[in-house]
């Protein structure tokens, strides 16, 4: 791939012609994962940059849910969250500790990864145990790896379906299939916001030459 195509490319759709060397770096990094445990699929990787340019506010930095600087920032965020949106409601839920080591389980990373049973069995493409230490979720390396895997094999909507399952017959995600796509990371929310993410990056890697 011609890397100064895409970030060139990039920098005008989708970062208003300031393009970071913590873009370039962050952004770098997920291609590198994409290349070690990827699929090799263009839609995949387009959708494993467009997602954490959606979680993490176009920093491409893997961030704590509600962007605080701590955890015990975090975890009062997580739980104002829960008060507006009452006690039976997902956050709630998870906002509250859990496992062996009393960590709440709130967004962190690219995927904004939720809930104690995902950080355990998303420890094994982490490389760490994510369970005793969830903020490893933080590293742009093991974030990128557990993004990838996560969005190809669909663990996180409870049915396994992947993002080759939303693209259909043709293995190309158009961009009805791309919202559809969201439901690999976070049902719909804001899925047509991230659809429109997708192409611009898939359009920016089909110039530059980046998988097929």
């Amino acid at each position: 791939m011609n890397e100064g195509i895409f970030y060139d490319v990039i920098r005008k759709t989708l970062f208003g012609g300031v393009l970071r060397q913590s873009h370039v770096e962050n952004i770098s990094g997920i291609l590198r994962a994409f290349t070690e445990v990827g699929d090799g699929d263009r839609d995949t990787i387009a959708y494993s940059l467009a997602t954490p340019y959606h979680e993490t506010g176009a920093t491409m930095r893997p961030v704590r849910e509600g962007f605080c600087k701590t955890d015990a920032g975090s975890r009062q965020a997580v739980l104002n969250l829960a008060r507006k949106r009452g006690p039976n409601s997902s956050v709630a839920r998870y906002s509250q500790p859990a496992g062996p080591y009393g960590h709440v389980y709130y967004g962190r990373g690219y995927p904004q990864l939720t809930w104690f049973e995902n950080y355990d069995e998303a420890s094994a493409d982490a490389g760490v145990d994510l369970v005793a230490n969830p903020d490893a979720m933080l590293d742009p390396v093991i974030s990128a790896r557990v993004l990838v895997r996560g969005i190809m094999d669909g663990r996180w909507n409870g049915r396994g379906r992947g993002i080759d399952y939303y693209e259909g017959g043709d293995d190309f995600l158009d961009d009805d299939e791309a919202i559809q796509a969201r439901r690999t990371v976070n049902v719909q929310d804001k899925a047509k916001l991230i659809a429109g993410y997708h192409r611009k990056f898939y359009d920016a890697l089909t110039l530059a030459g980046g998988w097929k």
